[in-house]
């Protein structure tokens, strides 16, 4: 059956099998379900994730984080953007410990992108120039080999990795593309001028 993360899930043999020989309905009738994947699936698993990740962010490092999103090609499992907002040099420190944390939070979680406050986490173009334009890898990515997955991943397999023990080890990561605190004033975004519309729409009302 089609899983979260975008491909057919292995049968169980020790699932029951059924044999349906009448299906029979009433008139109108109305069925409510999802087929899955997709983002009414993964939005289910997804939603609570950000909220427990939220949370125990917040217990932690109370107001540095600002908003969390489990991105749905990741599942709503195994990607999740964290928004935060610096205010001082020590929380360059302080967003790959919050990576880390999630990480520890949420088992099946396998990787985080660490964005500033004035990237949106629920804009993949928006997260995308932050990972292109606010990331050198060989300085902000951080590895943990060796940890504890999903088995519905089909990289986390010794198929994939032979360094891998058993199907449902993985790497992880945290993506850390959140400007320098000492270098904020580099990474400040274009801004563009207000436009008064009121001479092409005069009926304009703030």
């Amino acid at each position: 059956m089609p899983e979260f993360p975008g491909y057919d899930g292995p049968a169980n043999p020790s699932l029951p099998v059924i044999k349906v020989k009448a299906v029979t309905t009433r008139k109108d009738a109305i069925v409510q379900t999802l087929v899955g994947p997709g983002e009414e699936h993964v939005s289910l698993a997804g939603i609570p994730t950000e909220a427990a990740v939220l949370r125990m962010c917040e217990d932690e490092y109370p107001g540095f984080v600002l908003q969390t999103y489990a991105h749905s090609s990741g599942g709503g499992k195994f990607l999740q953007v964290i928004q935060v907002k610096k205010t001082a040099e020590f929380d360059d420190g302080r967003a790959r410990q919050v990576g880390l944390l999630a990480l520890g939070i949420y088992t099946e979680l396998k990787h985080v992108v660490m964005v500033d406050e004035d990237v949106d986490p629920f804009d993949t173009e928006d997260v995308l120039w932050a990972m292109t334009t606010r990331f050198q890898a060989d300085r902000d990515l951080v590895v943990l080999p060796g940890v504890a997955g999903h088995v519905l991943d089909p990289s986390q397999t010794p198929q994939y990795n032979p360094a891998l023990p058993a199907k449902g080890v993985t790497a992880k990561m945290v993506y850390d593309a959140t400007r320098p605190y000492g270098l904020r004033d580099m990474f400040t975004r274009a801004k563009f001028r207000d436009v008064d519309p009121r001479p092409w729409y005069p009926d304009y009302q703030e």
